[in-house]
């Protein structure tokens, strides 16, 4: 269990009716990394993806509290694949002051994963709680050994309930890479969580307030059991779900990341382009600091009124 401090308070300046939000939670999925920083499918460069799309997530939430990286951290388990993981992620958790979390993914490998993070021998599903700040993140390992398609392997259900039989200060979010969710992609419909009555049960009550997930590679949310459901797309690459429902088309494009802002009311997600892209700036400069002045009436007047 690892202790992290909350958000702080003075990174936002409460232009707005919020409170400003008692954690902040960077979370990106399905980085596919690569022994040697191989390329993936012979195309794809994975770990150089990966530092983009933490170069992005660094400077929309340079003080988060955890990374969470959701799964299929590795394409193929190589030992040598979860230490260019570490040299990657780590790095930039470090300057953010975060905790990281990491979950296991249908392409990972247990074994190797619990060896090369941990310096643990053992083929025990990668499950780990942590405490941050009052928030508990409970990563759940929804692979089974052998098998692309999720689920919970023996004693887990029993092991989650348990880990959630005792709210947390600010509840809870579960990590676990296949959402439990109806799959667009037909075809991966094969590959879903398994286990969803059983899953319901043990959240039926509990403190869980959103459900973190990735294994499709697309931007997406839903309900489960009625906890919000929050899909990372990939940093390795995503699907085009243009191609149409029966397809499932790889594209080297269109990668992001998530931050979400947990309130004591609410969680709320926006998503964040993994590469840099054309912009342009609407809003006039020092806006900020002159509402950062002015009291709410104002502000309203200032900002919000059309003219």
């Amino acid at each position: 269990m690892t202790e992290g401090a909350a958000y702080p308070g003075a990174m936002h300046d409460g232009l707005g009716q919020h409170a400003p939000p008692t954690h902040v939670v960077a979370h990106l999925s399905d980085t596919h990394l690569l022994a040697g920083g191989a390329l993936l499918g012979g195309a794809i460069d994975t770990a150089a993806h990966l530092r983009d799309a933490l170069a992005r997530l660094e400077l929309a939430a340079p003080a988060a509290d955890a990374l969470v990286v959701s799964g299929d951290c590795t394409d193929l388990g190589e030992p040598d694949a979860y230490r260019l993981l570490q040299e990657i992620v780590e790095p930039v958790a470090e300057r953010m002051g975060a905790i990281v979390v990491y979950a296991a993914g249908n392409h990972d490998e247990r074994e190797p994963m619990w060896h090369a993070l941990h310096g643990i021998a053992s083929d025990a599903p990668y499950d780990h709680v942590h405490d941050v700040g009052g928030l508990r993140i409970v990563s759940l390992d929804s692979s089974l050994a052998g098998f692309h398609h999720g689920g919970f392997d023996e004693g887990q259900a029993q092991w989650l309930a348990d880990a959630l039989a005792t709210p947390a200060e600010h509840g809870t979010l579960l990590v676990m890479h296949h959402p439990p969710l109806p799959y667009r992609a037909r075809i991966l419909q094969v590959l879903e969580f398994q286990d969803e009555p059983r899953l319901a049960e043990v959240l039926d009550g509990s403190d869980v307030r959103a459900i973190l997930s990735g294994h499709l590679h697309v931007n997406g949310s839903g309900t489960f059991a009625g906890v919000p459901v929050v899909l990372a797309n990939a940093t390795s690459y995503a699907d085009d779900l243009a191609a149409g429902p029966t397809a499932f088309t790889g594209i080297d494009g269109a990668q992001s990341a998530n931050v979400l802002e947990v309130y004591a009311h609410t969680v709320a997600h926006s998503v964040v382009p993994g590469q840099v892209h054309p912009s342009l700036s609407p809003l006039p400069a020092g806006l900020h600091a002159e509402l950062a002045a002015l009291d709410p009436a104002a502000r309203i007047e200032r900002f919000s009124r059309k003219r």
